[in-house]
């Protein structure tokens, strides 16, 4: 049997291990955490760094690889490249494309080549420099690592005198040191999410973001369709086709964040050439009917793709997370949640007895919730009756409150 390797055993990377295996592949998962959920689901595990590919390659000795694969993950993309040259696999993503998803400074440049509007913004890896340029910039200032995703290391300041802080803290998160620092743009959050064959953009999902405030401002929720002017969504589908034909990806995922100014303009934020995170294939299948996850493994196959939306449905995806790091002591109307009409799909991934962490990046995330609904009013009424029905109920390393799903707050 052929093997597909998976790289990251995350719940963002457990869809790819179970459509692999359904497709009659044995399945080889890869992270550095032994407790990862992958871990469980592989047919043979590696319990190291996903961003070896030298020591993957001879950790698994002569091996028959199919293709490789990281959803959602930025940090393992270099990686997937390295293993499928390695392994020879029909499918490798542009270098260029490539590079947009793990160095931020290089995504800017993109965006200003083609004529997109852009923001002020400095990346480097000395202190000093970094410093100097804070104070050019302005507050409020967004700090960020240049190669890292899921919202780790990110910090937004409005007092200078907390730079020095999160100047570390960003650093802790990149792997090459360097951070970037970004104006921050004032305006509604969103995202695309897209898939391309032949050259042609054949699948543009666009999604109504919610986030959390300061000073991390991670996703929250998504929902399609977005509510957007017509004229927006045009505008969005002729910058993705724009970026796409700069870096040269052709084939297949690529998903983006964008903010939409008071004044109209688009600015893109960041970009990945590969699967989303934050269950962004989950609520595409139910929202459209379209698998994702399959259509990502049979490009890194090097079969042909067809991308085929067989509905439409008003759909949003709430991440369910805690405000407070401690222990799990119960999970409660689950159930009841369940028999809702409007529930499509719900995803618990700590149990009664596990830690958690409040969220303060999007690793930290305790669920996904999927619902469906007739009409954008009729879902958000039902998003509310489920965010009372589902509690977990956490006891707090310190002093603190109890928490729902709807903890974070949302801006």
């Amino acid at each position: 049997m052929r093997n597909l390797i998976v790289l990251g055993g995350g719940e963002d990377q457990i869809p790819a291990y179970r459509e692999g295996r359904r497709l009659g592949y044995r399945v080889i998962g890869v992270d550095q955490r032994p407790d990862a959920l992958g871990a469980a689901e592989a047919d043979h595990f590696l319990c190291m760094t996903s961003r070896d590919p030298e020591g993957i390659a001879r950790a698994l000795g002569p091996v028959d690889v199919a293709a490789v694969i990281s959803p959602a993950s930025d940090a393992a993309q270099e990686s997937v490249a390295a293993l499928s040259r390695i392994y020879r696999t029909a499918h490798q993503v542009a270098p260029d494309a490539l590079r947009c998803s793990v160095d931020k400074g290089f995504f800017r440049e993109v965006v200003a080549r083609v004529g997109l509007p852009t923001y002020r913004h400095v990346q480097d890896d000395d202190v000093d420099n970094l410093m100097t340029a804070a104070a050019e910039i302005g507050y409020p200032l967004i700090v960020k690592p240049a190669d890292s995703s899921g919202s780790k290391g990110i910090t937004v300041l409005d007092d200078p005198a907390d730079l020095p802080g999160a100047l570390e803290y960003a650093r802790k998160y990149s792997f090459s040191r360097q951070v970037i620092l970004e104006e921050l743009v004032e305006g509604r959050h969103g995202a695309v999410e897209c898939f391309l064959a032949g050259g042609e953009l054949a699948f543009m999902a666009v999604t109504d973001r919610v986030i959390t405030g300061r000073p991390a401002m991670i996703s929250v929720s998504h929902t399609v369709p977005a509510d957007l002017d017509e004229d927006v969504h045009t505008r969005l589908r002729e910058a993705v086709v724009a970026i796409c034909a700069e870096v040269g990806h052709r084939q297949g995922p690529v998903n983006l964040d964008f903010v939409l100014t008071p004044a109209g303009d688009i600015h893109l934020i960041e970009m990945g050439a590969r699967l989303g995170g934050n269950g962004m294939p989950l609520m595409v299948r139910h929202a459209f009917g379209l698998n994702t996850v399959e259509a990502a493994i049979r490009l890194a196959l090097g079969e042909p793709l067809t991308i085929d939306v067989t509905r439409r449905r008003t759909a949003t995806l709430r991440i369910l997370a805690a405000e407070t790091d401690g222990t799990l002591t119960a999970v409660e109307g689950l159930d009841a949640l369940r028999r809702m009409p409007e529930v499509v799909e719900v995803q618990v991934f700590k149990s009664p007895g596990d830690h958690v962490n409040a969220y303060t990046q999007a690793g930290h995330k305790l669920g996904y919730l999927v619902m469906v609904a007739d009409t954008r009013e009729a879902l958000d009424e039902a998003v509310d009756r489920a965010l009372r029905t589902l509690r977990f109920e956490i006891e707090p390393d310190t002093r603190g409150q109890q928490c729902s799903p709807a903890s974070p707050s949302a801006s």
